[in-house]
């Protein structure tokens, strides 16, 4: 038998019978890669859940600085902890040095930039798909980073799988500041280099398969977390919303904490209200909207009244959600202003609104804790809003799993529990089937009906027609059209409304 098959014989033999000394090194690589996993790990989530969150100057420099240190290589960082721990160096007095400490301060450091990096670039992705829904709904940058962190938490699995990978299979800074101790800071990494030098190739190579083994261990438990998520967000729908009318169409549902009966949504009908009393709630004055040098909204002047239910029509690509997001203060104008007339609480119900990995119930509180209540309130508040919309018997359901019709209807009953002035809404029942759109705009009349005031974009003439009192048509940023709903679908329009009126009608 040649030498290489002897070896592998005797290594195989090692692992199949428990080698105390392949165990002790197995067990302290394990030891030291997970604990500077976790406080590196720790450290490095908080980082990057904030940087992929927050704004401020000289971010583009922080993100190179960080990237960079992802390539510094590890004897690099073995030396730089070596000098701080070493008798003349600032930490020397903890006497570390060559110790299971100093490997998980090197360790540590290693593990840090990548945690840090790897979040911040998952929660900045999810930031720039969600962070408008959570900060319509009250949500500061801390909460959103916390907020965003947790949701992607089977992505950030998959970031400390990366990084204990890193970890253990690193050489240069244990050997550096541990030493290679035999019985002490030896890891298997050191081993392996110390033993294929002096030709014990038997331990070796079971170190080396070991090592192998654990590395498959991991990434096959982070295929299977990816897999198991996969199934959760496209769980099959089961046990759907009741069809009976929600409470809340008959009787407006009563909050917990309130002295008295929900008095904002006292039915009140737009024509009954008195003229004097339906003041300005939002203008906008020459104001204009530009994404680098391209104009999205050109300088437009316009009001919006308390009580009214304004459709925002035109093609895509029109400046309809640009408006939108306008007139919500969630986007910036270039020039001009925005004004907001009242403190009236405003919330914004997104073409694909955001659900986070929890149940319905608990996102609906997540959102009315928001706003200032405390845990308890809101999460009654919730229930009792939820109950009268219809899912009572789904509230503990995974909000993600839903379908895209439910979830539609969750945004509005989240928005309705927030008990809103105002409601913005982003072509509300875009890819609906007839059905779930019937069940959206019954809602939406709901909060008309409740004196709210409503801004919708939608390309559904007809919606518009049943739910608006007044239409803005837009083409190529350019606010066109501004009549009551009866003058814009009575009266002689501009070519380009007329045109479009004809082909949607066609």
């Amino acid at each position: 038998m040649s030498s290489v098959s002897t070896s592998l014989v005797t290594a195989a033999q090692l692992i199949s019978s428990g080698d105390s000394v392949l165990l002790s090194i197995v067990g302290r690589s394990l030891s030291v890669s997970a604990l500077a996993v976790l406080i590196g790990g720790a450290a490095g989530l908080l980082l990057g859940a904030w940087l992929g969150v927050a704004r401020y100057p000289g971010r583009p420099l922080v993100l190179v600085v960080l990237n960079s240190l992802l390539a510094v290589p590890s004897v690099v960082v073995g030396l730089l902890v070596y000098l701080f721990l070493s008798r003349s160096g600032p930490l020397g007095f903890l006497g570390w040095l060559f110790s299971f400490q100093a490997m998980v301060f090197a360790q540590s450091l290693l593990v840090l930039p990548v945690v840090t990096a790897l979040t911040r670039q998952v929660v900045e992705s999810a930031e720039a798909t969600h962070g408008e829904q959570w900060r319509s709904l009250g949500a500061g940058t801390l909460a959103r980073s916390v907020l965003l962190a947790f949701d992607e938490r089977h992505a950030l699995f998959m970031v400390f799988v990366t990084a204990f990978s890193r970890a253990i299979t690193e050489v240069g800074a244990v050997m550096i500041v541990g030493g290679n101790i035999d019985g002490f800071t030896r890891v298997m990494t050191t081993a392996i280099a110390l033993e294929t030098s002096k030709g014990d190739l038997p331990l070796a190579l079971a170190l080396g398969f070991v090592l192998l083994a654990v590395m498959l261990a991991l990434h096959g438990l982070a295929a299977f977390v990816q897999y198991a998520r996969s199934r959760m967000d496209t769980g099959v729908q089961e046990n759907p919303i009741r069809n009976d009318p929600p409470v809340a169409l008959r009787h407006p549902p009563y909050f917990a904490g309130e002295n008295k009966a929900n008095e904002l949504f006292a039915p009140t009908a737009v024509g009954e209200m008195p003229e004097g009393q339906r003041g300005r709630v939002i203008s906008l004055e020459s104001t204009c909207v530009k994404f680098g040098a391209q104009m999205a909204l050109a300088p437009c002047s316009l009001s919006i009244n308390q009580g009214e239910r304004v459709a925002l029509l035109g093609a895509n690509g029109s400046g309809k959600s640009t408006l939108l997001r306008l007139l919500h203060g969630q986007q910036m104008p270039a020039s001009g202003e925005r004004v907001s007339h009242t403190d009236a609480r405003q919330v914004m119900v997104f073409q694909q609104p955001h659900m986070l990995r929890l149940s319905a119930l608990l996102n609906v509180t997540l959102a009315l804790w928001f706003s200032g209540k405390s845990w308890t309130a809101a999460k009654t508040d919730a229930r009792q809003a939820l109950s009268s919309m219809g899912f009572e018997s789904i509230m503990h359901r995974n909000a993600r799993a839903m379908s895209v019709g439910q979830r539609q209807r969750l945004a509005l009953v989240r928005a309705w529990a927030l008990r809103p002035d105002m409601l913005f809404l982003d072509e509300p029942t875009a890819s609906l089937d007839p059905k779930a759109r019937r069940d959206v705009e019954l809602l939406i009349q709901q909060f008309a009906d409740s004196g709210c005031t409503l801004v919708f974009a939608s390309h559904n003439l007809g919606q518009a027609k049943r739910l608006a009192t007044r239409v803005i048509y837009l083409e190529q940023g350019k606010l066109l059209v501004d009549l009551p709903t009866k003058d814009f679908f009575n009266k002689e329009l501009p070519n380009e409304a007329a045109l479009f009126l004809q082909g949607e009608r066609a």
